[in-house]
């Protein structure tokens, strides 16, 4: 048996900016997918979901993947699957991208071939078209390689020498509410559309706000990173991307001493991350734990997928 974990991934700044070819910057953070193969019958476990029936929609990622290793591999694959993910799906956290890393990772350890990690990340990003029409690799990359991602239209590139200030925390809190990206893609879109000379400013200064938070990360100014997530979320807003939900549950966290929040990803649901100093993290959290609502503390993720020991986990036995 051989196991892999892949992080999840949140967007800090830039989200929807970058369809019309402005930087965003993405980071892995410390939750994780956990996959765990051996030779089987291809029958695929999930703790969250349970038994993955073939044809299912929830099976084609792991369907899709194996096609793709067994296509690298030069052979037929026949495996047992076990994922625990405790990723929530559909949240703007990357979680099929995560699953779909650690799936390929650890089968390719199995098999004992020689891969690099952009073998992986390649043939995740090839499965996850099975979940998104046309993912952006952005999910895929981070969970393979970790750490801070800036990528704009035709440019990705690893930051390994940008890190986090280590006395801050990311809260991540999910709203429960499930959206589609593509309807809100679009009517982000159109609203560009029907407000082009506005909303060009806008877009501008989205970029303008990636840059300043680079520059913020790496002189640790706290106060400064929080400012800039209001104002990438008021500017998002703006554009029709958040919602009721996450507005107010922004406000929930400013008030509960966090630094800065904002939405990540698509909007209008999914998850809303803030930043507090650690200390204030917990009790955030803590707070939010009790009034009801799903939250937890990350941090950034910089080691991407890796092979992990597989805990006595009995496939199907």
């Amino acid at each position: 048996m051989r196991c892999s974990i892949a992080p999840a991934k949140i967007i800090l700044f830039g989200e929807h900016f970058v369809v019309k070819g402005k930087p965003g910057l993405g980071v892995a953070i410390s939750r994780y997918a956990k996959v765990c193969v051996k030779e089987g019958s291809n029958r695929v476990y999930s703790t969250q979901l349970g038994l993955l029936e073939k044809g299912s929609k929830n099976r084609a990622l792991f369907d899709e993947a194996i096609e793709h290793i067994g296509e690298f591999a030069g052979k037929n694959i026949c495996l047992d699957v076990y994922v625990d993910s405790p990723i929530p799906m559909a949240s703007g956290l990357g979680s099929s991208a995560a699953v779909a890393v650690a799936l390929v990772h650890a089968t390719l350890g199995l098999l004992d071939i020689e891969f690099t990690k952009e073998d992986v990340r390649k043939i995740a990003h090839e499965a996850e078209k099975a979940v998104h029409y046309k993912p952006s690799g952005v999910d895929t990359t981070l969970a393979t390689y970790g750490g801070f991602l800036y990528y704009r239209r035709g440019e990705f590139r690893l930051l390994d020498d940008l890190q986090l200030p280590t006395d801050l925390s990311l809260i991540i809190v999910n709203t429960g509410v499930k959206r589609s990206t593509g309807v809100i893609v679009r009517d982000v879109l159109g609203r560009y559309e029907r407000i082009k000379r506005v909303a060009r400013h806008i877009y501008e200064a989205g970029r303008e706000i990636v840059r300043s938070a680079l520059r913020a990360i790496k002189r640790g100014d706290k106060k400064l990173l929080g400012e800039l997530m209001l104002v990438n979320q008021g500017l998002l807003w703006s554009m029709g991307a958040s919602s009721r939900q996450c507005d107010e549950l922004i406000y929930r966290l400013l008030d509960l001493g966090a630094l800065g929040a904002k939405i990540t990803g698509a909007g209008r649901g999914g998850v809303v991350i803030g930043l507090a100093s650690k200390g204030m993290a917990k009790f955030i959290v803590n707070e939010l734990i009790k009034n009801g609502f799903e939250a937890f503390i990350a941090k950034p993720e910089y080691n991407g997928v890796r092979h992990v020991n597989s805990d006595q986990i009995l496939l199907f036995s």
